[in-house]
């Protein structure tokens, strides 16, 4: 009879102090059930990066990988964390990085004859002495964000997992199991399409089961995320290569485990290199970039100026809950931009009217707006919108329609029904933010590959020195205002309503995370 082991991880989120420690407890079994005859495979289902973490975010997910690899990972799955944050462009360079078999087989090119994405590859096969294991990689389906900003093309998921099963057993494939950061009830439904599946080990849902649930036959497996647990799926298989039994739980990651030894070398090499990064000095402003939310700000300003530099806009606007702090005279180093500019925000572009463009800012003006705390703005609140190629009166003061008055643009009045390209960030352009309710998805176009302290970045280093715009682009004015009897206040749209929110990327704004069952 052969025996396979599985261990397994997910949605790890750079929680590396307890990921070395989870590294430990993974090449302990390994080491315990091979010396009894077991074969083992260590894999990971997907967004073991995070941009919350200093090293994670400067290599773009690549030191994660780099760990998982040294800590003998097999394979992982690519997560929505990873196509969101960076697009699939940061494949091949995570890749040649980590060294690190990266699964994805629902998310192709779009080309005529649609092929793997660059850097990943659909499924692998892993020898378990006379037995193969074909692992099938399957990633969040967000069909209309990957398709809209990407040049991917993403299948049926459940059409091309039966796919990747017929060729792997063409292949010689005895046990065949997915790999996947679809979620739990996506699984739910895989298994209830694809009996014939040996295994699903799941992830992207955070779930966590003290034992698989077993749906028409498909042991699916979660072990919860952040490191916090190993997962472990034990395989046995007749002599006639036949599975046969299998057991599954999930073992808690005690504090008290050592750190990995390998991988904790690593990852001080890691933070070394990314210390030596952030030492760098990238600018010079010849004047403090100061940080305000209810006025005009040289930080806000300058951000705002390089939005409309980098999409080539008539005009920019940006919200300074983006940043929390303000960058001093003299010179700058990356490590003072990362402190002030934390937001994984990417840069944007659309066409609006006048008239559109004039509701937004008068909707940012808004207390019950600017004055929010949300999530993913630690401390801070998300502050009026800053502007480029702009100007505008304020009076924070005044009731709805008629706190913002004077909009200029190249000191000419906004017309209500021109055109104009405005530049901003997903955070204000994406409609259910309430600064454009009435646009449209598809009229949004995406630097996917810049997140706003990127855009700062590319900005500052254009020049020897930098100047941060001083003279203030919204004049506030408390003037007393009284409402005409006869102008009702406009009725609150749904985009209106103020809503909870995290400084993320289109995808992650977008994403559903599945509902999940209690944890065990």
């Amino acid at each position: 009879m052969n025996q396979i082991s599985i261990l397994y991880s997910s949605d790890i989120h750079a929680d590396v102090d307890r990921f070395l420690r989870l590294a430990t407890l993974a090449s302990s079994l390994r080491y315990e059930l091979t010396a009894v005859g077991r074969h083992v495979i260590l894999v990971d289902t997907g967004d073991a990066e995070d941009r919350a973490c200093v090293e994670s975010d400067l290599s773009k997910g690549a030191a994660m990988y780099r760990l998982l690899r040294i800590a003998g990972y097999q394979a992982a799955v690519v997560g929505n964390g990873l196509l969101l944050s960076y697009g699939p462009q940061i494949l091949p360079h995570i890749d040649g990085a980590s060294n690190l078999p990266l699964l994805c087989a629902n998310v192709l090119t779009r080309d005529l004859h649609p092929t793997p994405l660059p850097g990943a590859t659909p499924a692998r096969i892993v020898a378990c002495g006379p037995v193969r294991v074909g692992l099938i990689g399957l990633t969040t389906e967000i069909k209309d964000t990957y398709e809209q900003f990407y040049s991917v093309r993403v299948p049926n998921t459940i059409e091309t997992a039966r796919q990747q099963l017929h060729a792997l057993r063409a292949q010689g494939c005895q046990v065949i199991g997915v790999l996947s950061h679809l979620g739990y009830e996506r699984d739910v439904a895989l298994a209830e399409t694809m009996p014939e599946l040996s295994f699903i080990i799941g992830g992207h849902s955070h779930t966590r089961m003290a034992q698989p649930r077993v749906v028409y036959g498909v042991p699916i497996c979660h072990a919860g995320d952040r490191a916090r647990f190993l997962g472990r799926l034990d395989l046995t298989l007749d002599d006639h290569d036949k599975l046969v039994e299998w057991r599954g739980q999930v073992l808690p990651v005690k504090d008290d485990l050592p750190p990995h030894p390998e991988a904790s070398a690593m990852w001080t090499v890691i933070k070394q290199d990314t210390a030596r990064k952030l030492n760098q000095e990238i600018a010079q402003l010849d004047g403090p970039a100061t940080l305000a939310h209810s006025e005009a700000c040289g930080l806000g300003q300058m951000a705002a100026d390089a939005l409309r530099e980098r999409m080539q806009a008539d005009v920019a606007i940006c919200a300074t809950g983006h940043f929390a702090d303000g960058l001093p005279s003299g010179p700058i180093t990356l490590g003072d931009l990362v402190h002030a500019c934390s937001s994984t925000a990417n840069a944007g572009v659309a066409e609006v009217t006048g008239a559109q463009l004039v509701r937004a800012l008068e909707y940012g003006a808004d207390p019950d707006v600017w004055q929010r705390s949300p999530r993913g703005m630690v401390n801070q609140t998300v502050g009026i919108l800053q502007v480029s190629g702009l100007r505008y009166h304020l009076n924070l003061e005044a009731p709805f329609g008629q706190r913002v008055r004077d909009v200029k643009i190249d000191d000419h009045p906004v017309q209500p029904d021109a055109t104009y390209r405005i530049a901003a960030t997903d955070f204000e352009l994406v409609p259910h933010r309430g600064y454009f309710p009435d646009l449209a998805l598809d009229e949004i176009t995406l630097d996917v590959t810049r997140v706003l302290r990127e855009v700062l970045l590319d900005y500052l280093r254009q020049q020897p020195t930098t100047t941060p715009p001083a003279e203030p682009r919204i004049e506030l004015r408390a003037v007393a205002v009284t409402r005409s009897p006869d102008v009702a206040e406009p009725p609150v749209e749904p985009g209106d309503t103020p809503r909870p929110h995290k400084t993320q990327p289109l995808g992650d704004i977008l994403r559903q995370v599945p509902p999940r069952p209690p944890e065990e």
